[in-house]
């Protein structure tokens, strides 16, 4: 279930097979199956950072666990990555902010996720 959502002023060029790249890249490093992965992207009209509005991101991720320093580290690279690639920002423009979410507090297939694995025990 983890989230990465990503917003930039910048639009990449085909946006279906960024965030396809995007998607595979953020599941082999966040430790998760990409089938459970979700992947947005958000055009936002302006981003300033450091009191210039010079190409940049926010990055968000949202999982249940899968948080922690060496993960994130290698995630924020790996991301930052493609979004030079692709958008043309440099990788001291932008943050990454990372939430380590409780099952119970995150909703999918009319319950959540605390619910699926307490059913799957059983």
């Amino acid at each position: 279930m983890p989230v990465l959502e990503v917003y930039s002023a910048i639009a990449p060029k085909d946006l279906k097979s960024f965030i396809k790249r995007l998607s595979a890249v953020f599941a082999e490093q966040i430790g998760k199956p990409e089938s459970f992965c979700l992947v947005t992207f958000n055009q936002v009209d302006s981003l300033v950072f450091n009191g210039t509005d010079e190409p940049g991101y926010l990055c968000k991720v949202i999982s249940i666990g899968h948080i922690e320093n060496d993960r994130n580290s290698k995630l924020t690279a790996a991301i930052t990555a493609e979004l030079e690639k692709e958008l043309g920002v440099s990788d001291n423009r932008g943050y990454f902010v990372f939430s380590d979410v409780a099952a119970e507090n995150i909703g999918t297939r009319k319950t959540t996720f605390a619910n699926i694995v307490r059913e799957r025990q059983k």
